[in-house]
């Protein structure tokens, strides 16, 4: 906890460093939200690799950010936390990250603040796109039998390790003696195979990956600890959102329009898949694919602060109207 704890404090000053030495980048176009060649702004989004990339180029790809006059280009990033410091330099307008990311930045002073959300877990534990996997073989059961053993997520301290620390002990299992090794998504099912780890926490699509070849299920970490949580969020800095409120506005309603299309026909986007991120189409025809809603959910993020205070991630509580901006409610 210690090392994870100075390795954060680390980045935060880094951070911290960026945000005085950097103004995030004005609008490349003119700031109108309507269609057409002439009001056309470019912009820049750093989004994590898989579901929430994929999620993004599809809206670029069916036209819904060009209707709102937006030029996007989607930056893959390798993950919440890494794409924080591009927005905070600048180097985006805009970044899709965990929630609990984005809250660790605004508790050290970082002027981020949420304008929309991004994934979603599912009501139905079944249906999540996040699991705790075990080899076939292997003689863990129950939620129970996962105390004291060691798992695999892929950023220590953060929104993996959060859930299934929450998920188990809403089953009643002591979590003081688990073990958590950071890993990347992709090293995860060799991990659990070669017996590096007793378990992993991947997303989809590797959950599917993996329970194709026979791992199996013991806990649904987003829904188990909280149905319907609000995983993902999108982001920018209070200085760009002051400056360029219609900007912000038409690229909250082509996320609204993403994510309905995707909810009206999901075995389109499905199709598409394997092209817009490292999927096989056995796999994207099974996968559990997260909800998409504009709306940011106050309760995950009430739920996340009051994780990140039980787990001494942060020592105070924060007012979090402060992070998010009007209108992203």
């Amino acid at each position: 906890m210690k090392k994870s704890l100075l390795v954060g404090t680390a980045l935060a000053s880094a951070l911290l460093l960026a945000a005085c030495s950097s103004t995030p980048s004005s609008p490349k176009a003119s700031e109108g939200g309507s269609a057409g060649p002439a009001a056309m702004t470019k912009i820049s989004v750093a989004e994590t690799a898989g579901a929430p990339s994929a999620f993004m180029q599809y809206g670029v790809d069916q036209g819904f950010f060009e209707d709102e006059g937006l030029d996007v280009k989607v930056d893959v990033a390798a993950g919440g936390a890494a794409a924080i410091p591009g927005v905070i330099g600048g180097n985006y307008e805009f970044a899709g990250s965990n929630a609990v990311s984005v809250l660790l930045a605004a508790n050290k002073g970082l002027p981020l603040t949420i304008i929309a959300a991004g994934t979603r877990a599912d009501q139905v534990p079944e249906k999540d796109f996040s699991a705790v996997l075990v080899p076939a073989d292997s003689p863990i059961k129950t939620p129970a039998d996962l105390a004291g053993k060691t798992i695999a997520v892929n950023t220590l301290q953060n929104v993996s390790e959060i859930t299934v620390r929450a998920a188990l002990e809403n089953e009643g299992v002591d979590t003081s003696a688990i073990k958590f090794i950071e890993l990347g998504f992709p090293d995860m099912l060799p991990a659990i195979t070669n017996k590096q780890v007793d378990a992993a926490m991947p997303i989809e699509p590797f959950v599917t990956t993996g329970l194709a070849a026979g791992d199996r299920a013991i806990i649904h970490p987003y829904v188990q600890s909280m149905p319907g949580l609000m995983v993902g969020t999108y982001v920018t800095t209070k200085q760009y959102l002051a400056s360029n409120q219609k900007i912000v506005d038409a690229f909250r309603r082509a996320l609204e329009k993403t994510g309905a299309a995707i909810a009206k026909d999901p075995a389109a986007f499905r199709k598409d898949l394997p092209n817009l991120t490292k999927v096989q189409p056995a796999a994207a025809e099974k996968m559990n694919l997260p909800v998409w809603k504009s709306a940011v959910d106050v309760k995950s993020l009430e739920f996340f602060q009051k994780r990140m205070l039980d787990f001494g991630l942060i020592t105070k509580a924060m007012d979090l109207s402060d992070v998010v901006a009007p209108g992203g409610k």
